[in-house]
C-alpha cells in the first residue's frame, strides 16, 4: 500500500517506470554484448576507431578523417574500448584459425567497444523523457519512453558499433528540444538542439535534413499559432533561432572533429554543403536570402501575406500531411496482407540502392511504400495501432486535441520528408537506414497513448484513485508487461524482429547485422577437432566467431583447392551468393544449398522460418566437375 502511495506522486511513478524500463533493457542488452558477431564492425573495432585515437595521440589532425559518414562519435565513444584491450594484434586472425584463448579475446574485444555506445544509449532514455515532457507533457513522454526503451530494434541496434546505433538518439533530440525551445521559450533547449544536430552531422552526414526542417517549423507553428506574432518580429525571430542553432551546430561539429582543423573546408562539406545536401542547398540558400531581404528592406510585407493565405488553409493543409501518411500506412499494410499485390515490397527492401537510370514514377511510390513498410512492421503492433489512433484523432477530431496538432505535423512532417529524400536520392530507407525514424513514430504512439488514457479516466471521472492509478501504474504497467514479453520472444536476434501483423511468409530486415552468425559459429565450434575444419560463410561475422579457417571469398581458384566442409547460408545473403555463384564454376550448388539441401544447424530469426542462418556439410551440395 504504501508503494501504492507513493505512486501517487506523478514524478515518483515516471522515476519507478524509468528504472524498470533501463532495468529490463538492461537484462536483456548486456548478455548479448559478448555473444553476438555483427558485419561492418571490424571496420571500427580494428580500424577507425584505433585509427582516430592513434592520430589524436600523435596530434596528426588530418588523420582523424577516418570515414564518410564521418562516423566520428562512434570512434570517440567505442574508444573507450582500447582502455580495456588492444585489438590490433587480432586483426590478422579473422579468417585464420585460432587458439582458445584468442577466439575468447574476439569477445572481449565486442564487449569493450560495445559497452560504452550501449550505456550511452541507456542513458539517453531519461533525456528523451524530459524532453519529451518539456515539449509535448508529461504522460505522452512516459509512453513514448517506454516504447523506446523497449523496442526490440532499437535494443539490437544499441548492441553494435555503427553509426546508426547513435542517429537514432542525436537525431530524434534534436527535433524534441527545438519544438520545446517553442513550446517553453527557452534558449537553451535551442542550444541543445544545436549540439544535438552538430552531434547528428558528425555521426551521419544524412542528417543535414535536420536544417531543411529547423527552416520549415517556425512556420508550421506559425500557422497553427492561436495569437499571431508580429510578421516582421516572426521572420526576424526564426532567423536569429536558425542562426543560434546552426552556429552551436557547426562549433560542436568543429570542435570534436580535429581534422576540421586543419581543412577548414571540411566543416561546410559535412555540414552545409555535404554531398547528400548538395541538391537542396541551392533553394535552402535562396529562401534563407528572400527572408533575409523581406525582414530587413520589406519588413515581412511578402511574407505576411504569404503566410495569411496558407492560414486559411491549414486545415486543408494539416488533413493533408496526417492523411497521406494514414493513407500511406493502410495502403502499405493492405498491399502486405494481400500477399504483395500490388507492389513487391520485399524486393525493394531487398535490394535498397537503385540506380537514376532506372527510376520511374510507378517504382518511385513502391520504394516509398517500402520505407514505409519498415517502420511499421518494424514497431510493436500497439504502438502501430496508437500511432494510427493519433494520425485518426487529429485527423477527425482535432478541436478536442489541438494542442497535440503542433509536435504531430512537426513529427509526420518529418517523416515524410526523410523519405522525400530518400526517394529522391533513390535509396530504401530499410530499418537500418531509417533507425533514426523510430522514437519519432515512438512518440505519435505515446501521443495515442495519452489520448486513449485521457478517454478513459473520463470513464473513471467519479474514481479519482482509480484514475490515477490507471494513468500512474496499470496501462504503463501493462505495456511494459507487454513489450518485455515480446523481447523474450525475439530473444537474442532483437534487430531480425517484426511485427506479428507481418505475415510469417514475408521478411522485414534483410539487411541485418549478422544476426544467427554467432550462434551458427558457436556449432562449429563444438564439433571434433573444429580449428582443423574449414568453412565458407555469406557473412564475415561468422568468422569472427569461429575457431578454424573461415572464408568469404568466391575466388574460384581457393574453391577447388580448398574444398569446404561446411557453408554456412544466411536468408539475407541469397540473392547475391547465388547470382555470383551462377557467374563461375564454383563446384558447391548454392541454389540447393539455401532451398533444400538438409542443415546441421540452423538458427531461425524473428520466429520466422523464411528467416534462418544454416550449417550445412559440404558433401551434400558439391558436384563433380564434368
Amino acid at each position: 500500500m504504501r508503494i501504492l502511495a507513493a505512486l501517487r506522486s506523478k514524478n515518483a511513478a515516471h522515476v519507478f517506470i524509468l528504472v524498470v524500463v533501463i532495468a529490463i533493457n538492461l537484462a536483456f542488452g548486456l548478455p548479448r554484448l559478448g555473444t553476438y558477431s555483427a558485419v561492418d564492425e571490424p571496420y571500427w573495432t580494428f580500424e577507425r576507431t584505433p585509427d582516430f585515437w592513434r592520430a589524436v595521440r600523435s596530434a596528426k589532425w588530418k588523420n582523424t578523417d577516418i570515414n564518410d559518414k564521418p562516423g566520428i562519435t562512434v570512434a570517440e565513444l567505442s574508444g573507450f574500448g582500447l582502455l580495456k584491450i588492444d585489438p590490433m594484434p587480432y586483426k590478422p586472425l579473422r579468417e585464420e584459425p585460432k587458439t582458445p584463448q584468442e577466439l575468447a579475446a574476439f569477445d572481449t574485444i565486442n564487449i569493450a567497444f560495445r559497452l560504452p555506445l550501449y550505456l550511452f544509449s541507456l542513458l539517453a532514455l531519461p533525456v528523451f523523457y524530459l524532453l519529451i515532457r518539456a515539449a509535448i507533457g508529461a504522460t505522452v513522454a512516459i509512453f513514448s519512453t517506454i516504447l523506446i526503451g523497449l523496442s526490440p530494434i532499437l535494443l539490437g541496434m544499441s548492441l553494435i558499433i555503427n553509426p546508426d546505433s547513435l542517429l537514432f538518439i542525436f537525431l530524434p533530440i534534436a527535433i524534441l528540444a527545438r519544438l520545446a525551445s517553442g513550446t517553453k521559450s527557452s534558449r537553451k533547449y535551442l542550444i541543445i538542439a544545436g549540439i544535438s544536430t552538430g552531434l547528428s552531422l558528425l555521426t551521419k552526414y544524412v542528417a543535414n535534413i535536420l536544417f531543411v526542417f529547423f527552416l520549415l517549423f517556425p512556420f508550421l507553428e506559425y500557422l497553427f499559432a492561436e495569437k499571431k506574432p508580429d510578421p516582421q518580429q516572426f521572420l526576424k525571430n526564426t532567423l536569429r533561432d536558425l542562426f543560434i542553432l546552426v552556429l552551436v551546430s557547426i562549433l560542436t561539429f568543429t570542435l570534436l572533429y580535429p581534422a576540421t582543423w586543419v581543412k577548414p573546408e571540411m566543416i561546410l562539406e559535412g555540414t552545409l554543403l555535404s554531398a547528400a545536401f548538395k541538391s537542396t542547398w541551392p533553394l535552402f540558400a535562396g529562401v534563407i536570402l528572400f527572408l533575409l531581404v523581406d525582414a530587413f528592406l520589406l519588413r515581412g510585407v511578402v511574407s505576411e501575406r504569404v503566410l495569411r493565405i496558407f492560414s486559411r488553409f491549414r486545415s486543408t493543409l494539416s488533413k493533408a500531411i496526417l492523411g497521406i501518411f494514414f493513407g500511406l500506412i493502410l495502403l502499405t499494410l493492405a498491399n502486405t496482407w494481400l500477399g504483395m499485390r500490388w507492389f513487391d515490397l520485399e524486393a525493394f527492401v531487398m535490394s535498397p540502392k537503385n540506380s537514376e537510370a532506372s527510376a520511374t514514377l510507378l517504382k518511385n511510390f513502391g520504394s516509398l511504400l517500402a520505407d514505409v513498410y519498415s517502420l511499421i512492421f518494424g514497431i510493436h503492433p500497439i504502438a502501430l495501432f496508437l500511432l494510427l489512433g493519433t494520425l485518426g484523432t487529429l485527423l477527425f477530431f482535432k478541436h478536442r486535441f489541438g494542442r497535440y496538432q503542433v509536435p504531430v505535423l512537426a513529427f509526420t512532417f518529418f517523416i515524410l520528408l526523410y523519405y522525400l529524400g530518400s526517394t529522391a536520392n533513390y535509396v530504401i530507407a530499410t530499418v537500418r537506414y531509417q533507425i533514426a525514424l523510430f522514437p519519432l513514430a515512438f512518440i505519435l504512439s505515446g501521443i495515442g497513448a495519452a489520448i486513449l488514457l485521457e478517454f478513459l479516466s473520463e470513464r473513471c471521472a467519479q474514481f479519482h484513485s482509480t484514475r490515477l492509478l490507471l494513468a500512474r501504474v496499470f496501462l504503463p504497467g501493462l505495456l511494459i508487461l507487454i513489450l518485455a514479453a515480446n523481447l523474450v520472444s525475439v530473444r537474442p536476434h532483437y534487430l531480425a524482429s517484426a511485427s506479428s501483423l507481418l505475415p510469417k511468409r514475408f521478411i522485414l530486415n534483410f539487411k541485418d547485422m549478422g544476426d544467427g552468425s554467432y550462434e551458427a559459429a558457436q556449432f562449429l565450434n563444438a564439433l571434433p577437432d573444429a580449428r582443423n575444419i574449414r568453412v565458407w560463410s555469406d557473412k564475415g561475422a561468422v568468422c569472427a566467431a569461429f575457431i578454424g579457417d573461415c572464408s568469404v571469398s568466391f575466388n574460384q581458384k581457393r574453391f577447388k583447392e580448398n574444398i569446404p566442409d561446411y557453408v554456412v547460408l544466411s536468408t539475407g545473403r541469397k540473392r547475391k551468393t547465388v547470382n555470383m555463384w551462377l557467374s563461375t564454376s564454383v563446384p558447391i550448388n548454392f541454389k540447393d544449398a539455401y532451398e533444400k539441401a538438409p542443415a546441421e544447424f540452423t538458427e531461425i530469426l524473428g520466429n520466422r522460418s523464411v528467416n534462418f542462418v544454416k550449417v550445412i556439410r559440404v558433401d551434400r551440395i558439391f558436384q563433380e566437375e564434368q
